[in-house]
């Protein structure tokens, strides 16, 4: 499912027009960017949470050539399934 099928998706479920459908979903995205980039945790009850975390630098290989290169640090985004998740996945 790609974000237009969730669109869709959702405006079948609630009724309302896609474009309603298209704002709410995009300022989600939006809310849950911005408060990642500050550095805060997302927790949606029941279904997940999302968290920040830093990468440190590490060595790297190449798997074409074999070569050792450095990978700089990076801030990247871990996300764990809530509970209510977990379960509806292992009916």
């Amino acid at each position: 499912m790609n974000k237009a099928d969730l669109i869709k998706s959702i405006a079948g479920k609630t009724g309302n027009k896609e474009c309603i459908c298209r704002q709410m979903v995009e300022a989600m995205m939006e809310t849950i960017g911005e408060e990642l980039d500050k550095g805060d945790e997302i927790v949606l009850q029941g279904f997940g949470s999302f968290k920040p975390w830093e990468q440190t630098s590490r060595t790297g290989r190449n798997p074409r050539t074999g070569a050792t290169c450095p990978i700089e640090p990076r801030t990247s985004v871990k996300f764990k399934a809530g509970k209510g998740l977990l379960q509806r996945l292992n009916k």
